[in-house]
């Protein structure tokens, strides 16, 4: 693994290039080293150790862990972090950097309390969770990842704090100031002592929340993960008692980090407090139980209804009351599963959180070990996910926390044994409801589409290869205009753009696969494209947004769209896989018959159109619905008999057929006739080219063109490479 990613580091170095004073990708690794209080071999405090090295490294220090290091740049002045699962909107680097470097965030260091004091060393951009893709939207994940869920990465407590304080809570994604960052926290944690060092590093570097500036971070599916989560997150808040008292090497925590630190203490304390208070509350005699029940409830509710309480009343201008009420429908749906779900894991958070507390005590008080235990929640989700034994074995507290209950409820003689009997029941099936809520949605299963849906869409598919089949022609060099304009007057747009070239080159394919064409004909249309593509003018192998089809004249202003090359990038790579499953297949007998019929099909439709309203005499009509009819049974017929045979009487059919609907279109004085005409010749046409496949099956000179097309149209996608650094 290390060796790829050496090797895959070096490639993007090959690719776009030098750097600043160096390589422009740096493969950084740490070795592991032996800590005796996890008993094992990881990396140097872990986490906190990352971004320790990394400054010191950037600052050049020689007895870092990393392995090998590269020639690092030596002016480094920010640096930005992110988890693996961040996603990163266009322009967030740069906007980030702009915010840093503004003369007013710049940090300013109180050299006798040690820490940024004005100023700010670390910014936070507000973390989105990712909407689901797919099969990932799980119930759980729909609930409880929206901004009123339980995660703390999408609450807004840190736009107050930022409101009234001026400072936000770093939660490690970011840009800090590399030699202020450091300066803040240098000598402030022992080793093997911090777990959560973000909120840590933001309090004394001092973090300001930039609200407007957005990064986008998977949230867990499975509630099995994200508890396991929060229990490490609850763990490393504990760890920060020391700090939080004062105990812990050079002071100066401020007030509001103190309170912040003291905050997470409190949220994990939360679920324990709350089953205590039903707990204690079920002592009481019945009527005092339910009311108190009813209460704490409510306090559990509150938090998910306030954005729809809020939201009663309608602040947007011009939005229909049933539109806006409506929308809140949703909005309290979503919050009512979310309260529900909240009291049904309520015992296993109260355990969950109980053992965080607990584990953490007797490790900073007694044992001194196992501080740094950390299992990343990438690393957690990876493995398959458990079924029901497997999550009623990890929550078998919350089981045993109902037990309890009732047991309680019942030895207090006070009667509420039955409100206690429900909630118990609840928190003993909530293995069975985290499996489900941590389902991920069910796909609907395909369709099989009925006869005559499959052969309306095979119509609305043949008119639209129409537009290629009439306007790609060797006046355009073989490119596909950008539009036809029909009215006030028939028009082509002689212009076309790289996106419009992509979509033409899989249409041939497509063509050729549904019969409409034969291969020799499709293999002819891609050589003539590409031929044309590969004389365009280009820009460091891509071609410009706009060209003039019939003199192949970039248009003004000229430039590069990154995103119409990729557009004729994906569908090149597309041609290529086509004529390599081309070579030696010919095109099967009945889709070559299908094809065929399709076009059948639209000269019964036109004809149909063509003829209310006419005056050519009945019997034209007759003799063509005859011959149309002839024709199909003609296609039926060819699927038991020799094929160059049968196609042999299949044009002849094909040239009466289009000679008898030349003789009632001739009969009309207006072109309305020209549609009934095409399809005609369509269909004639399409026969002699299938009837040119056959006559040259197997043909080895149609497979030695295959290849060369392959060869060209994968050479032609990757001569556009990404977007890299400006031309010199």
């Amino acid at each position: 693994l290390l060796q790829a990613a050496k090797e895959g580091i070096a490639a993007l170095n090959r690719r776009y290039g030098p750097g600043a004073g160096g390589d422009r990708f740096l493969m950084l690794h740490r070795r592991r080293v032996w800590n005796q209080g996890e008993s094992r071999w990881i990396g140097w405090e872990r986490k906190r150790g990352k971004l320790t090295e990394l400054n010191r490294l950037l600052r050049g220090a020689q007895d870092t862990t990393f392995l090998s290091p590269p020639t690092v740049p030596s002016k480094v002045r920010f640096v930005i972090t992110l988890d693996s699962d961040t996603r990163l909107p266009r322009e967030t680097v740069g906007r980030l950097i702009g915010k840093m470097a503004h003369p007013l965030n710049r940090p300013r260091i109180d050299p006798t309390l040690g820490r940024v004091v004005e100023g700010y060393a670390v910014l936070q951009p507000r973390v989105s969770p990712a909407l689901p893709i797919g099969r990932e939207g799980s119930l759980f994940l729909r609930v409880f990842s929206s901004a009123s869920g339980i995660d703390p990465y999408a609450a807004a407590v840190s736009d107050v704090y930022q409101d009234l304080f001026g400072e936000g809570s770093y939660t490690g994604k970011g840009i800090y100031d590399l030699d202020a960052f450091e300066a803040a926290l240098s000598g402030r944690v022992p080793d093997s002592a911090l777990l959560s060092h973000d909120l840590f590093e933001g309090v004394f570097a001092r973090a300001g929340l930039a609200s407007d500036v957005e990064v986008v971070e998977e949230f867990p599916t499975r509630y099995d993960v994200a508890a396991r989560r929060h229990h490490r997150w609850a763990r490393g808040d504990w760890q920060l008692l020391p700090w939080i008292f004062g105990w812990g090497p050079k002071g100066g925590l401020p007030a509001i980090g103190r309170w912040k630190m003291l905050d997470n203490v409190r949220r994990s304390m939360s679920a324990p407090a709350l089953l205590l208070a039903l707990v204690a509350g079920w002592t009481l005699p019945l009527p005092g139980a339910l009311a108190w029940t009813v209460f704490i409830v409510l306090t559990m509710a509150l938090p998910p209804l306030i954005p729809v309480i809020t939201g009663l009343v309608s602040r947007r201008p011009g939005v229909a009351l049933r539109s806006h009420y409506r929308a809140l429908g949703g909005e309290l749906r979503l919050a009512l599963i979310q309260i529900g779900l909240m009291i049904v894991f309520l015992a296993d958070q109260a355990w969950l959180m109980g053992d965080a507390i607990v584990r953490t005590l007797i490790r900073l008080t007694l044992t001194r070990r196992h501080l740094l235990e950390w299992v990343p929640a990438a690393q957690a989700a990876a493995g398959p996910a458990p079924g029901l034994p497997g999550f009623y074995r990890s929550m078998a507290g919350a089981v045993i926390l109902a037990g309890a209950a009732i047991g309680i409820a019942g030895l207090s003689g006070q009667g509420a044994w039955p409100l206690a009997l429900a909630f118990a029941i609840t928190w003993s099936a909530s293995p069975a409801v985290a499996l489900w809520a941590s389902l991920s949605p069910r796909v609907v299963g395909r369709r099989a589409l009925d006869e005559a849906d499959t052969l309306a869409l095979r119509r609305i598919a043949r008119c639209t290869w129409r537009f290629f089949e009439v306007f790609v022609t060797p006046d355009d060099n073989m490119l596909p205009p950008d539009n036809f304009q029909e009215t006030p007057e028939p028009v082509v747009a002689h212009r076309t753009s790289p996106t419009n070239i992509g979509l033409y080159l899989p249409a041939i394919a497509s063509a050729r696969d549904f019969g409409w064409i034969g291969t020799h004909a499709a293999v002819e249309r891609l050589e003539a494209t590409l031929a044309t593509v590969a004389r365009m003018t280009k820009h460091r192998g891509h071609l410009y947004n706009w060209y003039d089809t019939r003199d192949l004249r970039p248009l003004d202003p000229p430039y590069v769209s990154s995103v119409d090359s990729g557009n004729l990038a994906g569908h090149l790579i597309a041609v290529v896989h086509a004529c390599r499953d081309w070579l030696g297949q010919p095109l099967p007998l009945e889709r070559r018959l299908q094809g065929l019929a399709d076009g059948l099909d639209l000269v019964r439709d036109e004809a149909r159109r063509f003829r209310d309203g006419r005056k050519s005499p009945a019997v034209s009509w007759r003799r063509l619905e005859d011959e149309v009819e002839r024709l199909a049974a003609g296609l039926l017929h060819a699927r038991a008999g020799d094929p160059q045979a049968e196609f042999a009487r299949l044009a002849e059919q094909a040239a009466i057929l289009a000679d008898t609907v030349r003789g009632i279109v001739l009969e009309d004085d207006d072109q309305s006739g020209e549609d009934l005409q095409f399809w005609a010749d369509v269909v004639r046409s399409g026969i002699e080219a299938h009837q040119r496949d056959l006559a040259e099956s197997p043909n080895l000179a149609l497979d030695a063109r295959l290849m060369v097309l392959a060869e060209t149209a994968h050479a032609l996608a990757m001569a556009m490479p990404p977007a890299g650094p400006p031309a010199a």
